[in-house]
């Protein structure tokens, strides 16, 4: 018998979370993964073990499982490219979102859970600069405001008033991978959210009640590391036209890392955050239910990120408990794919306009920052330029460009 880590990626719009639901008629990702192992034919019952559960709508780019194999042949073992190229030609064949990345022969030992050193995840994020926008029919509006006020003067009968048919500012590559706030965020208090909830805390005001965690609560203490990194629209290289760059969208990713998380946790550190950066709350209300955790608070009920905007980005695992005695077998793939790279100088353009090459990124040939560095200094950095420049635009309106290394 061999047991086999592997690495898939999906996109969770489709799927009702990750973990198979038995008795119940939803399609997840683990219930298709079940289904393609089944195929291999194994003469043992297949049992799948996930390493992270990622809820609805959530997606990856890097999640693991592992699962025990016999070939149905005495004598023989699966081999793991093997198993990789048959599994996604079946998810590929029924037009499943998931794509298996990597599968790695791993000691009957390991667990894919318990033995995960770091988890990795990024929200991907963007707001609207200034007040204008422009609608779907390409005319300048003075607001969202005048524009959902012509909204609820439309009468169809598939737009109920009451609905506000205010339309996603974004492309077909971005709708449901990323969300976008309408109104500007003060991203200043954005990372100082980021930094204030960094670090060592009881976490239990971040995370909801689930009934399958009755017996086996997770422990509120974790200590995680929370980084803003300019971000980028997917795509963005290779469109003529861009609903991000006429909306004027400027995107931001939070990259959140632990070894562990409880349930629906960085969803809510992400409100909090948002919640923070639209003055909706203080830094003080922020640091009150870290200092005092509990339940029941006034803006309990508003912390939650939507999910689509959310990215499992990686699961890590210490080389050691990788190793088996003897030769191993394992796919050669290239690196996991970031949606950003830790050590990317990132040209921002801090003025309203985002057409052309207005976002730019470049390799540096120094060597890489810290993946898990705070990125607030050089937020503020970059903010605290705009402001400096302020002066000069009125005589050199295309001179507001400065430099945000992450």
């Amino acid at each position: 018998m061999g047991r086999f880590l592997i690495y898939f990626s999906y996109f969770g719009t489709r799927y009702s979370g990750v973990q198979e639901q038995r008795g119940l008629a939803v399609k997840t990702v683990g219930g298709a993964l079940m289904t393609a192992l089944k195929h291999l034919q194994p003469s043992n019952e297949i049992k799948l073990t996930l390493s992270s559960r990622t809820d609805k709508g959530v997606h990856a780019l890097a999640n693991a499982c592992h699962v025990d194999l016999v070939y149905p042949f005495d004598g023989k073992e699966y081999n793991p490219s093997v198993i990789t190229s048959l599994l996604n030609y079946y998810l590929m064949n029924q037009q499943e979102e998931i794509r298996i990345l990597q599968t790695k022969q791993v000691p009957e030992t390991f667990n894919c859970r318990h033995s995960a050193t770091g988890r990795k995840y990024v929200y991907r994020l963007g707001h609207i600069l200034g007040s204008g926008f422009k609608s779907a029919l390409g005319s300048q509006t003075d607001g969202s405001e005048a524009l959902l006020e012509e909204l609820q003067n439309f009468t169809h009968s598939k737009f109920p008033k009451r609905k506000r048919p205010l339309g996603e500012a974004l492309d077909a590559f971005n709708a449901s991978k990323a969300v976008i706030y309408r109104t500007e965020l003060d991203i200043r208090k954005l990372v100082a959210a980021a930094e204030m909830l960094s670090g060592i805390h009881n976490y239990l005001c971040f995370t909801c009640h689930r009934k399958e965690d009755d017996d086996n609560l997770p422990h509120p203490v974790k200590m995680l590391t929370i980084g803003v990194k300019r971000g980028q629209p997917l795509g963005h290289r290779f469109q003529k036209y861009s609903s991000c760059l006429d909306n004027n969208i400027e995107f931001w990713d939070i990259h959140v890392q632990s070894k562990s998380f409880m349930y629906k946790q960085v969803r809510r550190l992400v409100g909090a955050m948002v919640l923070v950066a639209k003055n909706a709350i203080s830094l003080s209300d922020l640091q009150d239910i870290l200092e005092n955790p509990r339940k029941e608070f006034p803006f309990a009920g508003q912390m939650s990120a939507r999910e689509d905007g959310l990215f499992l980005l990686d699961v890590d695992y210490s080389s050691n408990d990788l190793e088996i005695s003897g030769s191993v077998q394992t796919d050669s793939v290239s690196e996991q794919p970031e949606l950003s790279h830790d050590d990317d100088d990132v040209s921002v353009s801090c003025g309203g306009s985002h057409h052309g090459d207005g976002v730019t990124t470049t390799r540096p040939g120094g060597g890489a920052a810290d993946s898990e560095q705070i990125a607030g200094n050089h937020v503020m950095n970059c903010l605290s330029a705009t402001q400096t420049d302020s002066t000069m635009a009125s005589s050199s309106p295309n001179s507001q460009e400065v430099s945000l290394s992450g």
